[in-house]
Formats: C-alpha cells, structure tokens, sequence
C-alpha cells in the first residue's frame, strides 16, 4: 500500500508541474498559429555561425546606442535608450547562453556555473526551504524529462508566434516601401525610417528562427537521450523498495528496541525496588511513571532519526519531520487539554487510583490512571470498564470506606422487587451482574435483563445477608396469666421443631413469640423469626410454616 500511494503521489505532482511551473511565461490563451511541418533540425554548425552572426549584430546595435546615450538631452530620451540597451543586452545575453548550449551539447541551467559571493545569513525560511528540497527532490525527479520537454515546446510555440509576427511585420513594410519607391515624389526621410524598421524586425526575425533552432537541438537531446517514463518510474519505486523500506524497517526496529527496551528495564527495576509497597500511590512515583514515558518516546524518535540521518536518507528523514512538528503544532493549540490530562496521569485531578467514581448510578474503583483506565467493581467481578482519558476528565471521585457496598445486592443472591402493581413483593434471585445489565430470574424459570443504571433506581431489598419473617397468630385465652406464659413458652419449643425439620440449627438465627394483649377469650401471639441469607430461596414458605405451626399449637 505504501508503495502505490507513494506512486500516486508521483503522479499527482507530475499532473501539477505540468499544469503549471514557477517562473514561466504563460502560452497564450488564443490558440497558436499551427507549426509548419519540419523535415529536421538545421544543420548544427550553420546554426551557431547564425548565432553568432546575431550576437556580434546585437553588440553592434548595443555599442550605437550607448554612443548615443551621452548626446541625448531630455530625460525621457535617455531613459527610452537606456530601455532599448537594457533590452537588447538580455537579447545578447540569451543568445550567448543558445551558443554555449548548442556549442557543449549541455543544457541552459547546466552551462551557468557556480556564482560565488558573500554568503547572508540563512533565514528561517531558507531554512525549511534546505530542509524540505529532498523531501521533494525525489518526487519531482520522475516529471524532470516531462516538464523539460513541456517547456521547450511552449517556447518554441511561442517563438513561432513572435516568427509569424515578424514576418507580416516585415511584409507590410515591404509593401510600403514599394509604394514609396513607386511614388512621383519619393519621400527619403520615410524610405529611411522603413529601412530601420525593417532591420529591427529582420533581427528579431533572425533571433526567433535561430532560438527556435537551438530549441530544437536540445528537445531533440532530450527525446533521443532521455530515459523513457515508466523504466524511471520502476527505477524510482525499486529503489523506494530496496533502499527507503530498508531504512523504514531498520528505523521502525530501532525505536521499538529503545522504546520498549526502557519500558522493560523500568519495570525491571521497580520488581528489584519494591518503591510500590511502601509508596501506594506516591506523588514522587507517579512523576517517575510519567517522565519515563515521555524520556522512552522521546529517545526512541531519536533514535529511529539517527538510524535514517546515518543511512543518508533525507527524504524520509524530512517527511518524519514534517510529521512531528505537525503532532506539536498540534500539542500546541491543545495545551490546555494536555495540561489537564498531565494531572490525571500524575494523581493530581479530581478522579484519583483507588477511589470511588458514580458512573449512570453505579459505583466503580478506579485503577491505575493511563491513557486509558480500568474500572472495576467488586461485586460485579471481570474486567470491568475501560475508559479514555478524556471521557475521565468530567468525572469527580471520592475515597470510599472499606465495608461499604459496590452493589445492592450479590451475584446468585436472592432479593425482593418491590411491586406497586402487584401490591407487594416478587422473590427473584440474580443470575448474572455486568456494566451492562443485571440478569434475575422468577419462581418458574422466567428470566429478565434489567439495564444495570436502571436497576439501580429499582427498589430492590437483598436477601443474602439475613432476613426476618413475622405473623400473628390468635390461641385460646387461660384465665390464669402463669398458664397463658406456659403456653407461649410451648408455642416457641413447637415452631422450634418445626423449623428445624426444614432447615440447619444454624440457619435459624432467632426466635421470638411475644404476647399481645388481647381482650376477650382468645390470646394473639406475634412470632417472629431470623433466618441466614440461605434460606432466601424459601422466603415465602417461611411464613406460611410459621402461621401453620402457630395454629395447630
């Protein structure tokens, strides 16, 4: 994949050198007058004895007007001259570089030569511009042919156009001057001042064809020399693969080895340093934790950058980069959100390891902070929740007591829904407990999943600790009161018995029979009695043996 995206990229700015290059002049956008046919290049030597002959006709033209220039009186005119001078030196110029071309078979920017000068001081644009000229450098390299060639045929289409011109220019003013010469009374002053007009336009004339022929030589060069597109193409992406994924892989498995490799020899230590055991969570151990991740990123990057700086590679180097002053571009405008999570990472936010945070009504203990932290819950048991860094922020956590309780009930516990509808209780017991939801099962088999944020805004009573059962029941009166405490003590021992054929002695905890008073002949006693969490299950059986045993005393 990164291999044909790196191509598509190519193509990409191939598309756009193409489309546009820095410094050219634009083609006109009228359409050019059509090329004549071409059987081939003009001969090479003709063409550079043409040349010269223009350059020596250029510094004629050129030593006239700098004699002319002192004799001029107004201001206007020297300036006029001193354009006309200016312009025919760059002619001259430009036809001296067409002969050195011609001449060595080279091309324009290869025949100019070093210029040496008094070196500035960089500045900081200078500066990206030396960083980023390899990044771009190799991507360019593939549309250098292409372009070069793009731009000599816009030159040379241009060329043609100033070649047309000159040419009607200098037809016309033959056609005067055969009309003057035709005249009665010829008009020398006219005559002269055609003749010169009609040198400037057989120079210009004679500039175009002879650039146009340089052109031509050089746009030859390049098709018969240059190295066809796709066999650069595959050069460029065999040596992407053989070269830049080398230093790729070599680069990738240096910073792997630093950065885990000081991961690994961190935790080495604190096994060998129990800091942990005696500091919990230490403010001093924190800010080890983190300035050792913020030292094992940061040296891995050097490293895996002195890996590619070794190997030469500068385009890789550069797009890395590129890439981390974007990632602290982005830290930058971030600052504040950053700052913040540096306090969660070091203890110092409002959630803090160990304490006790309400997320949707259920409590959880929160682990250790990370950029992502483990939520548990102990009731619930698992992995518990892992939650970002960022989704923590807007929390606020509080120390929690030892004895105090995670969820409202247990798992495989038995509770009791309260049921408005129903006017009373439903026994049900709890099958399974997630950050999800709570499973409870029915007498009969019946199973519901109740979300777990709304089961903990249910009015839900738990069995598992303990629960006690009551009834009334009415026994005949004795009109002596020491009877009537004989009989209660009778009653007890009875539903003792009874009790205890159903269940273990320590599952009945207590066991009380209260006497009531009771005017008339009969005698209301209120038994009540405590049972362990295990008989849950018979929640509702209870009351019934008790108000059965009562009645048949």
């Amino acid at each position: 994949m990164k291999h044909c995206f790196h191509g598509c990229l190519l193509f990409l700015l191939l598309a756009l050198s193409l489309g546009g290059l820095s410094g050219q002049t634009p083609v006109p956008t009228a359409a050019p007058a059509p090329l004549p046919e071409m059987v081939g290049p003009p001969d090479k030597k003709e063409t550079l004895r043409r040349l010269l002959n223009t350059r020596d006709a250029l510094r004629k033209s050129l030593d006239e007007l700098r004699k002319r220039l002192p004799s001029e009186t107004s201001d206007s005119a020297k300036r006029e001259v001193q354009e006309q001078i200016d312009a025919l030196d760059k002619q001259r110029q430009q036809v001296e570089r067409d002969f050195a071309v011609l001449a060595t078979g080279l091309q324009e920017q290869q025949t100019r030569g070093d210029k040496s000068g008094p070196v500035a001081p960089p500045s900081l644009q200078e500066e990206i511009s030396q960083l980023l000229t390899p990044v771009f450098t190799d991507l360019r390299q593939l549309s250098q042919k292409a372009r070069r060639v793009q731009e000599l045929e816009d030159e040379i289409a241009q060329l043609r156009d100033r070649e047309n011109q000159a040419s009607r220019a200098m037809a016309e003013i033959d056609k005067l001057l055969a009309e003057v010469k035709a005249a009665k009374a010829p008009d020398a002053g006219l005559r002269t001042a055609l003749n010169d007009s009609r040198k400037t336009w057989q120079t210009r004339l004679d500039e175009s064809k002879n650039r146009i022929a340089a052109l031509q030589h050089q746009l030859t060069e390049l098709r018969v020399t240059g190295i066809d597109f796709w066999t650069e193409l595959g050069s460029n992406v065999k040596r992407f693969v053989f070269i830049r994924g080398t230093n790729i892989i070599l680069a990738a498995l240096v910073f792997i080895v630093v950065f885990f490799g000081l991961r690994t020899a961190y935790s080495y230590v604190l096994k060998v340093v129990p800091v942990r055991k005696y500091q919990r969570l230490g403010f001093t151990l924190r800010v080890l934790d983190v300035g050792h991740e913020g030292v094992s990123l940061l040296l891995g990057i050097s490293a895996a950058l002195l890996v590619l700086y070794a190997r030469g590679d500068w385009l890789l180097g550069g797009l890395a980069l590129l890439a981390l002053g974007g990632l602290l571009m982005t830290a930058k405008t971030g600052i504040a959100r950053h700052l913040t999570q540096l306090q969660f990472l070091l203890n110092l936010g409002p959630v803090r390891e160990g304490e006790r945070v309400i997320i949707q009504g259920v409590p959880w203990r929160v682990g250790a902070i990370y950029m992502f932290t483990q939520l548990t819950n102990p009731a619930m048991g698992g992995i518990g929740l892992r939650l970002p860094l960022e989704m923590l922020a807007g929390l606020t956590s509080r120390p929690s007591k030892l004895d105090e309780a995670w969820f409202p009930c247990e798992n495989r516990g038995w509770i009791l829904l309260n049921a408005t509808a129903l006017n009373g209780s439903i026994l049900a017991q709890v099958t399974e407990i997630t950050p999800d939801h709570v499973e409870i099962t029915y007498d009969g088999g019946l199973k519901r999943w109740i979300p777990t944020a709304t089961f903990m805004t249910m009015d839900v009573a738990s069995l598992s600790a303990g629960f006690t059962r009551s009834v009334t029941v009415n026994l005949p009166a004795d009109p002596e009161a020491a009877a009537s405490q004989a009989i209660v003590e009778r009653l007890k021992s009875d539903l003792r018995a009874a009790l205890l054929q159903l269940m273990r002695p320590e599952e009945l905890t207590d066991l009380e029979v209260e006497l009531l008073e009771s005017p008339g002949s009969s005698l209301n006693c209120l038994i009540t009695a405590s049972f362990t969490g295990s008989q849950a299950p018979h929640y509702h059986r209870l009351s019934r043996v008790l108000r059965r045993a009562g009645m048949m005393h």
